[in-house]
């Protein structure tokens, strides 16, 4: 997945509902405009507009009529939405000419000799600065017990663990060459390895009824106990909130229960914020490591 081109795509998306918005609202504003005339120095305002029989009018309005408000929010529509616009077309005009940096791209497009290695060995010895940390300009953390507490939980990240035996080959691909499943789990994968967060994905754990699941992340606490981040993706499926709510309540029988030792991140159409992401990651993961 090209996260860069992603961020674009949404960013076109939102421009987009604003622009709908924008029109919408500026449809239903009053007709005509503001204009003004000083006498002795003091500003006088006028609601000027022409009548359904076609006739001029000119309506003075008071410091506290309403009308001013509604005036200036048109004004502010008139000029807003042409720039929305203008903004719309530069970028997709930018996203019609821009070149891929997925990682599963970039490998696809290597000679075949290379296509036959083992995802890993194109990420071996990359510098620690990975992409996203360079395009997503995220501030530099200078909390040195932030690093620390990363720092202690990297071995246990490293170590071999039972995962999901889902074959991922195909599916989304991070910068530093992990598989994963959906477009907002990269977007979590992405951000805990840019803030240099250890974690653990798609690890099988034992419920107390010996069933065993599979949480998206798992992270190890300051007391050496796992808690975990499940990212729901769809929503907006009902199948998929019934799923969830049995896979929850799952969790649940087994002592495992938001905000004490799991985390939900809920979004619909696999549309993930990575600024919300980090809030969650520094918020509530970093202490309890």
């Amino acid at each position: 997945m090209d996260f860069i081109k992603e961020e674009l795509e949404q960013i076109v998306r939102n421009l987009h509902e604003l622009e709908e918005n924008y029109t919408n609202e500026l449809a239903a504003s009053p007709p005509g405009s503001l204009i003004n005339n000083r006498n002795e120095g003091k500003p006088y305002f006028y609601h000027s507009y022409y009548d359904e029989n076609g006739n001029w009018k000119r309506i003075h309005l008071s410091e506290d009529d309403p009308m001013l408000a509604f005036l200036s929010r048109k004004e502010y529509l008139n000029i807003c939405l042409p720039a929305i616009q203008k903004n719309i077309k530069l970028l997709e005009s930018l996203l019609s000419r821009y070149r891929s940096l997925d990682p599963a791209d970039i490998i696809s497009a290597a000679r075949r000799a290379y296509r036959l290695l083992p995802d890993k060995s194109f990420f071996t010895g990359q510098h620690e600065n990975n992409l996203w940390e360079t395009v997503a300009d995220l501030e530099t953390l200078t909390d040195n017990l932030i690093e620390y507490r990363c720092e202690e939980h990297k071995e246990w990240a490293n170590a071999d663990y039972p995962k999901n035996t889902l074959e991922y080959r195909g599916l989304h691909l991070t910068s530093f060459g992990l598989r994963v499943r959906s477009r907002g789990e990269i977007v979590i994968a992405e951000v805990a390895h840019a803030l240099g967060i250890p974690f653990r994905y798609d690890q099988l754990i034992t419920l107390d009824d010996g069933s065993t699941i599979s949480p998206d992340f798992t992270f190890e606490d300051s007391f050496y106990e796992e808690f975990y981040i499940e990212y729901c993706g769809m929503m907006d499926y009902p199948y998929y909130v019934r799923r969830h709510l049995i896979k929850r309540a799952h969790y649940e029988r087994s002592g495992i229960n938001e905000w004490n030792n799991i985390r939900y991140i809920y979004s619909k159409d696999d549309s993930l914020n990575a600024t919300e992401v980090r809030h969650i990651l520094l918020d509530w993961v970093v202490p309890k490591l």
